[in-house]
C-alpha cells in the first residue's frame, strides 16, 4: 500500500507529490504554486547557519590568540647555559641577574629556552641554531670568530692596530719591516694569549703555526708609573643593517701591578695585565677619587689625567672610533656566515681592550669574545659587571617579571606603532610613494618596506628606549645636525647600513633625543 504522505507534512503544505491520473502536459510553475514557508524556513535556516559559522569562526582564532598571550605571558622565561667549563664562576653574574630577572634555567637539551647564555662558541656542536622560534635569543652571532680571533683581527691592516704579521706566511714582510725599524720590539701572540713577552726580530720563532708577532709600543701613557688596558664593553644587535653600542657606565682599568720603568723584559707584571692586575682602588693617586669620592674607573683615571694637565674628554672619541671601524671591517665576513641561518635571532656582548700611549692616542689590542664577567678576584667589581648586564638585557628586551610571574613586556603595538617608525613625510609625498615605489628615495616610506624591514626599525625603535647605559656608536651619532652630511657618511656604506643610517638621521631631524 502507498503510505499516505499528507499525514507527515504539515497541514498548510500543499502535497506536491500527487499527480494527475491522466498524464497532462506540463505547465510553467507559478509563483503561487512554490510553497513559501519552507522555502523561508530553508533561507532563514541558511543564512543563521552562515553567520553562526563565521562567529564561531572568529571566536576560535581570539581565543586561540587570548590563550597564546596568556600561555607567554603566564610561563616563566627560561634560560640555558652553554660552556665547555666543568664550573661556572665565570657565569656567577649572568646567572644573578637572569635570576633577579625572573628567569628560570632549564637544561640545554630540554629545549624551548628563551636565552642560549654560550661562553663558548656553540655553532659547531648545535646545529638546531640554524633554526631559532621567533622568541629565542642566542649571545653571539654566528661568524663572530672573526672579530675576536686574535690572528686574524690583529694582522688586519687598520691605522689604531700595532703592525702585525702572521706566521709564517709573513715571515720575509715581518723580517723587511723589522729591518727598516731597527729600534723596533716586537711581541709574539697565539690565539690562547698564552707566552706573550717582548723580543727582539732575532728572537722571534719565525716558523710557528698559528701565531703572529706585533710592534710593541714602547711609550704607554703611565698612572704612577704602571701601564694599563681599559676594557670597554659593546653590544651588537644586529648585522646587516648593522647596530652596535657601548656601554657608558664605567670602563674597566686594569693596571700592571709592577711599574714600567726601569723597562725590563723578562719582567712581564711590568707590561702584560694578568689576574693579579693592580685594581684602581689600590693604585695611589686613584684611590682618592675612587674611594673616598665615589668616583668611577674611568671618572677616577680622567681625574687624574687632568691632574697631569692633559684632556682626557680626546680619548673617547677615538674608542668609538676604533671599536665602530673594526667592527665595519669584519662585518661582511659575518653576514656570510649568516647565510646558512633560518633567523636573525643573535647579539653579542664583547670587551674591547685597549691602550693608551704616552700622547693619548689610543690603540686596539684586542676583542673577546666572552669576557670575563667574574668578580672572584675583586669583589668591587661585580656591580660593574651587573649594571653592564642590566643595560644589555633591556637594550635586548630582556626585561623583568613581575612578582605574580607575568611577564611585564607590554604588547609591542603600546611600544612601537606605525607612527612611530615613520619618517621623511614630504619625500614620500614629493615622489609619490604611495603610487610607485621604484625609486630610492621611497625606501624610508612605510608603504614601501617589506616586512623585514619594518621589523628592523621596530626592533631599532625599542633598542632606543631601553638602553639605560648603552650609546649608540653605530649608526653614528650626529653631534650637530646643521653641519651633519647624510650623503657624505652613507656613500660607503652598505645599502642596508646606508638605509638604517639615513632612518637614524630623519629621527634625529625631529627630535634630537635621537642624534646619540
Amino acid at each position: 500500500m502507498t503510505p499516505n504522505l499528507r499525514d507527515e507534512v504539515d497541514e498548510d503544505v500543499e502535497d506536491v507529490h500527487k499527480f494527475d491520473k491522466v498524464p497532462a502536459k506540463p505547465s510553467r510553475p507559478t509563483l503561487a504554486a512554490i510553497p513559501l514557508r519552507p522555502v523561508v524556513l530553508f533561507l532563514a535556516a541558511t543564512v543563521f547557519t552562515a553567520i553562526f559559522v563565521e562567529l564561531l569562526s572568529d571566536y576560535m582564532k581570539i581565543s586561540k590568540m587570548v590563550n597564546t598571550t596568556n600561555d607567554t605571558d603566564s610561563r616563566q622565561p627560561t634560560y640555558a647555559i652553554y660552556s665547555h667549563s666543568p664550573v661556572e664562576d665565570h657565569l656567577v653574574h649572568v646567572v644573578n641577574v637572569l635570576h633577579k630577572f625572573g628567569y628560570k634555567r632549564v637544561e640545554l637539551d630540554q629545549g624551548g629556552w628563551d636565552l642560549l647564555w654560550a661562553h663558548d662558541y656553540p655553532f659547531h656542536r648545535m646545529p638546531s641554531l640554524k633554526n631559532l622560534g621567533p622568541n629565542q635569543l642566542v649571545n653571539h652571532f654566528p661568524g663572530c670568530g672573526f672579530l675576536t680571533n686574535k690572528v686574524d683581527l690583529c694582522t688586519t691592516r687598520l691605522p689604531f692596530l700595532p703592525r702585525a704579521f702572521r706566521l709564517p706566511s709573513q715571515r720575509d714582510e715581518f723580517l723587511e719591516y723589522a729591518s727598516e725599524n731597527p729600534d723596533a720590539l716586537f711581541v709574539q701572540k697565539h690565539n690562547e694569549h698564552r707566552h706573550i713577552k717582548v723580543r727582539a726580530p732575532n728572537e722571534i720563532a719565525l716558523n710557528s703555526n698559528d701565531s703572529f708577532v706585533q710592534e710593541f709600543i714602547q711609550k704607554p701613557f703611565l698612572v704612577d708609573g704602571h701601564k694599563f688596558d681599559i676594557g670597554v664593553y659593546v653590544a651588537i644587535t644586529s648585522v646587516n643593517p648593522l647596530r652596535v653600542y657601548i656601554y657608558t657606565g664605567d670602563v674597566l682599568f686594569r693596571y700592571c701591578p709592577v711599574k714600567y720603568y726601569p723597562f725590563d723584559a723578562e719582567d712581564l707584571d711590568k707590561y702584560v695585565v694578568g689576574d693579579n692586575y693592580l685594581p684602581t682602588w689600590e693604585v695611589p693617586s686613584l684611590r682618592k677619587y675612587y674611594n673616598s669620592y665615589g668616583g668611577s674607573m674611568r671618572g677616577s683615571f680622567e681625574a687624574y689625567v687632568r691632574d697631569q694637565s692633559m684632556d682626557p674628554s680626546i680619548i673617547w672619541p677615538q674608542v668609538e672610533s676604533i671599536i665602530r671601524s673594526t667592527i665595519l671591517a669584519k662585518e661582511q665576513d659575518i653576514v656570510r656566515t649568516l647565510r646558512s641561518y633560518k633567523t636573525r635571532n643573535f647579539f653579542d656582548l664583547l670587551r674591547f681592550d685597549l691602550f693608551i700611549d704616552e700622547n693619548l692616542k689610543a690603540y686596539l689590542m684586542e676583542a673577546n669574545m666572552s669576557p670575563n664577567l667574574s668578580s672572584a678576584h675583586f669583589k668591587p667589581n661585580s656591580l660593574l659587571y651587573e649594571q653592564v648586564l642590566y643595560s644589555v638585557y633591556n637594550l635586548l628586551g630582556i626585561l623583568p617579571v613581575s612578582e605574580s610571574g607575568l611577564s611585564r613586556n607590554t604588547p609591542s603595538e603600546m611600544v612601537t606603532a606605525d607612527k612611530n617608525l615613520v619618517t621623511g613625510l614630504n619625500q614620500c609625498e614629493s615622489y609619490n610613494c604611495d603610487k610607485s615605489c621604484n625609486r630610492d628615495e621611497c625606501d624610508l616610506c612605510l608603504l614601501c618596506m617589506s616586512g623585514t624591514e619594518y621589523e628592523w626599525l621596530r626592533r631599532a625603535h625599542e633598542e632606543h628606549l631601553h638602553r639605560v647605559d648603552m650609546k649608540r656608536i653605530f649608526p653614528q651619532p650626529i653631534l650637530d645636525p646643521k653641519t651633519f652630511n647624510i650623503d657624505n657618511e652613507s656613500r660607503n656604506m652598505t645599502k642596508r647600513n646606508a638605509w638604517i643610517t639615513r632612518w637614524f638621521y630623519n629621527k634625529c631631524e625631529y627630535d634630537r633625543t635621537w642624534c646619540t
